[in-house]
């Protein structure tokens, strides 16, 4: 891992202001009493991106992210950091230099794996969807049933490249996976656009028996009502992983992303999914993909992304 540099961090150093940043400590600080630890974990790589035909840029999200969320207030979990009960960790981000993203998987998964063994809550920052892959496997590691939210515009079920993973493809490695430890009818799409999505990509993940919400049905019932359904066909393993597409959001809200969508969610749809998965007890993982600061207006999807990670932290 390389850690951090302290240039991204923000801290006030006002005790009467405190930000993520000024209580947010190393993984060798984490005390052994802490009831809730989440360790942030980056993933500054856009190969897979590429791969996929995207526009490059993903690779910044990291540091973008962790810029904007560290100027984020405690309000609301002040009480649980000063009396050490929730803890927030950064690991620092995978070293993806002169690596092939196979390299990076790898070295990806070992991270998040060792955080899930120590009973935390691991918060990776993309980098492209292809993220995903690893965490999938590191779930699969511990050997325990699970269950799987994607939170997208786009299924990101598309077969391999000449054998080769990429941003589309991590929820086909996941369906396809043999002797998998995924619950039975344990992965949802939710958000998908009808205008995004191949009707080929639909079939492959009804024909699993597993879940998909497209946009306009959820806009029927409502988000909040969509996503307890979603989370209850999923969550019966009491381990999830929950992973967070930022193009999920229409445009207007998050135009620096890998494949922009005009149409999309609004934050606050969102930030009710995320806190109810949090406060569940049942959220095992947590992920924040293809961010793409080179195309950001005024640091606005950074910004975005930082309060969902906020929302996960705060409950």
């Amino acid at each position: 891992m390389r850690p951090t540099s302290q240039d991204v961090i923000f801290r006030s150093n006002d005790p009467s202001d405190l930000r993520i940043g000024d209580v947010m400590v190393s993984v060798a600080d984490i005390p052994a009493h802490a009831e809730k630890v989440c360790v942030l974990i980056g993933v500054p790589q856009d190969v897979g991106v590429e791969r996929n035909g995207g526009r490059q840029g993903a690779a910044q999200a990291p540091e973008a992210i962790r810029r904007a969320l560290t100027k984020l207030t405690i309000t609301g979990m002040s009480e649980a950091v000063s009396a050490g009960r929730l803890v927030i960790a950064d690991a620092g981000d995978v070293e993806t230099d002169g690596k092939t993203l196979e390299q990076i998987h790898d070295e990806q998964h070992d991270i998040v794996a060792e955080v899930l063994r120590a009973g935390y809550l691991p918060i990776i920052i993309g980098g492209g969807h292809d993220c995903a892959w690893p965490t999938i496997r590191a779930m699969e590691s511990a050997g325990k049933p699970y269950g799987v939210i994607n939170i997208d515009a786009h299924a990101d079920v598309r077969p391999l490249k000449e054998g080769r993973s990429h941003s589309g493809s991590p929820f086909h490695q996941l369906l396809a996976m043999s002797n998998s430890h995924l619950l039975a009818g344990g992965f949802a799409e939710f958000g998908l656009q009808q205008h995004s999505v191949a009707q080929a990509h639909l079939d492959f993940v009804r024909d699993a028996s597993m879940h998909i919400w497209m946009l306009n049905e959820i806009r029927r019932v409502g988000v909040e009502s969509a996503w307890e359904l979603a989370w209850n066909a999923c969550a019966t393993s009491h381990r999830m992983y929950v992973s967070l597409d930022m193009d999920a959001f229409a445009s207007a809200f998050a135009p620096g992303v890998s494949a922009p969508a005009a149409d999309g969610f609004a934050p606050a749809e969102i930030s009710a999914c995320l806190r109810h998965a949090a406060r569940s007890g049942s959220l095992a993982a947590f992920d924040i993909v293809e961010c793409n600061p080179r195309y950001d207006v005024d640091g606005r999807t950074a910004k975005l992304a930082a309060a969902m990670i906020w929302e996960v932290l705060s409950c």
